[in-house]
């Protein structure tokens, strides 16, 4: 057992050397790409999934403020058909009225009829509710219809062109490991790079796919939002967008603080993932050092780190957009 301090000695500061490089790693700034680049492999068909999808969530975004001026509308019929009644004397038209009828805003309606009213100094209110609640109706519903057609471009031919581009993706990076030099897989572990394929590849197919949709679907309900409210409102409306690039700041800090700690993220599970395929395929070595206990604490650190990652993010998420 005196013989072998000194060997394990020597592997824990092999494994301490390589701790601290981790470390280095970690502190050292995330590479980050255009938004643009994630489209690099997109073909004509492609492109033209893209555009297609693109018309359709602006389409779908603005549809949204419509369907609310539209239910403004309805809710206003409501409103106004109540608000005509208040203006009436009725102390003035129940002496026109039998002694058993008394008129009131909740019986009018129904009741007036009764009542002997001089045709020269009464005309009775203007009643198109019903009308006004059809037409109204039929607007919502035809817009329910189409936005229901809208969505189903939009989700569609985003997540085709996603798709497409994700296994051209694929193919392109596990090519372009299978034509490295030898020496390349002298300092990249295999185990961290097949983790890369697969999860790096995933996030790229969720930054693509459709929430890029849903992105442009808000920016279309953004727009049409405030060209309505301009319309119906300029004062209000330019009080709120006072307000707009306190939004803007939050969101890019937002942004870049996300995508900071996406990639940590990312590393730290391809470093476990590293870590599990090289301890399991040299397992009876492990077990020789006793280096069980070690390595599985090594490898807990890195699920630390990830879960720590996206615990903060998570959070932070929560507290900028609720």
């Amino acid at each position: 057992s005196a013989k072998a301090s000194p060997s394990n000695f020597k592997i824990k500061e092999i494994f301490k050397n390589e701790d601290n490089k981790i470390k280095k790693e970690k502190k050292s700034s995330a590479e980050l790409v255009s938004f643009a680049s994630l489209f690099r492999f997109a073909n004509k068909i492609d492109i033209l999934c893209i555009m297609i999808g693109t018309f359709a969530a602006l389409a779908h975004g603005a549809a949204f403020p419509l369907m609310l001026l539209v239910f403004g509308n309805l809710v206003d019929v409501f409103t106004d058909r109540s608000f005509d009644l208040c203006q009436v004397n009725f102390t003035l038209l129940n002496s026109f009225c039998p002694e058993n009828i008394h008129l009131t805003n909740k019986n009018f309606r129904n009741e007036y009829q009764k009542c002997n009213f001089p045709q020269e100094n009464f005309t009775p209110i203007n009643d198109n509710f019903m009308t006004n609640i059809r037409k109204q109706s039929m607007w919502l519903a035809i817009m329910g219809c189409a936005i229901i057609v809208i969505g189903y471009f939009q989700v569609t031919f985003w997540s085709i062109a996603c798709e497409r581009q994700t296994r051209r993706l694929r193919e392109t990076l596990f090519r372009s490991i299978l034509n490295k030099d030898i020496a390349y897989f002298d300092t990249h572990k295999t185990g961290q790079l097949s983790t890369r394929l697969t999860e790096d590849v995933n996030k790229v197919h969720d930054g693509t796919g459709d929430k890029v949709g849903s992105a442009l679907q808000f920016i279309g309900s953004s727009i049409a939002g405030i060209i309505l409210g301009f319309i119906k409102g300029w004062k209000l409306t330019l009080v709120l967008l006072s307000l707009g690039p306190i939004v803007v700041v939050s969101a890019a800090i937002f942004t870049r603080i996300t995508a900071t700690m996406t990639s940590q993220e990312l590393k730290a599970y391809a470093k476990a993932g590293a870590i599990a395929e090289e301890v399991l395929s040299s397992i009876r070595t492990v077990f020789a050092y006793n280096g069980a206990t070690y390595e599985s604490k090594r490898y807990e650190k890195h699920l630390r780190s990830a879960k720590l990652s996206g615990i903060r993010k998570g959070g932070l998420n929560g507290m900028l957009m609720g």
